[in-house]
């Protein structure tokens, strides 16, 4: 019994000693107070940005890191109107990571970069945002701004956001719902969907490889476009009445058109030295109108 008493405490002194060895090499904590400043440009290496709304008119800015002061540099830099902050590495490997939370007023202009890192924004208010990063995610909620955001290879998403959006993946999906503006979403290989959306002028989704799938867009007069080099373009009219002109678009020889709506014209026409079928309707009124086009897949309107 007494041996099983030992054994027992000899694990609780070890678990203790283990956790305060953890806290003593934890996470270094840096945190900014910035104010009257219009303008944040990030550029990171490997870290994840995080921006939020500002409980206040000034810019706070927290840093978390786990790296060791010889191999790593964050440097925080004002210049004018101007905020930098940077991620520097001395070295190679240097094994750690990093998060970058920012909390921002309304109407601020940010520029960020990341070579790994994901980028998050949400509650943000008439923002202009400049995003890009190598292999990271980028997810937008809840904000309103202008919006130019790019991943190689990470997800986009966003949801329920106003403003106008550009929005690209090299390989991943793009995914928007819950959200108002005017939209131009691209992927490379990866699946191209949006759901209850609302266009105010005008809304382009495109994939090369990929699915292209958008649910019936609220709205009037906007041009909606839906396109997939390879992959399905679909429009979903969610049972809501077909209403407006619609065209199709697919390569004569390997592409398909569906429509539960017969056709008012048909023509066949060359571009380069690829056939090209496109067909046409109109319903109910001129607008809005819809362009639903595939090379080697199907273009379809689904009930």
């Amino acid at each position: 019994m007494r041996h099983s008493k030992l054994t027992t405490l000899s694990v609780l002194l070890f678990a203790l000693v283990f956790s305060l060895n953890l806290y003593a090499k934890g996470d270094k904590d840096i945190q900014k107070k910035y104010t009257g400043k219009k303008e944040i440009k990030v550029k990171l290496v490997l870290g994840d940005c995080y921006l939020k709304k500002s409980s206040d008119n000034s810019i706070h800015v927290h840093l978390v890191h786990s790296y060791d002061d010889d191999n790593f540099e964050p440097i925080f830099k004002e210049k004018g109107k101007s905020i930098y902050l940077r991620e520097k590495f001395h070295g190679n490997n240097p094994g750690g990571h990093s998060k970058w939370t920012i909390a921002v007023p309304e109407g601020m202009e940010i520029d960020f970069e990341s070579a790994t890192g994901d980028f998050y924004a949400e509650g943000i208010s008439k923002a202009e945002i400049d995003g890009s990063t190598g292999t990271g995610d980028i997810e937008i909620k809840d904000s309103e701004g202008e919006f130019d955001l790019n991943t190689g290879t990470g997800y986009v998403e966003v949801a329920g956001s106003k403003g106008d959006f550009d929005l690209n993946s090299g390989t991943g999906k793009v995914k928007i719902e819950n959200s108002k503006g005017n939209f131009d979403a691209n992927s490379g290989t990866g699946d191209v969907k949006a759901n209850n959306i609302t266009i105010e002028e005008e809304g382009d989704f495109n994939s090369g490889t990929g699915d292209v799938e958008i649910t019936l867009p609220k709205g009037e007069n906007y041009d909606l476009s839906i396109n997939s080099g390879t992959g399905d373009a679909v429009l979903n009219m969610d049972g809501q009445p077909i209403e407006g002109y619609f065209e199709f678009t697919a390569n004569a020889r390997s592409g398909r058109i569906s429509s539960p709506v017969n056709f008012d014209k048909e023509e066949e026409y060359l571009e380069g030295d690829n056939e090209y079928l496109r067909k046409s309707f109109t319903k109910g009124k001129k607008t809005p109108r819809f362009f639903i086009s595939t090379g080697t897949g199907k273009a379809k309107l689904e009930r």
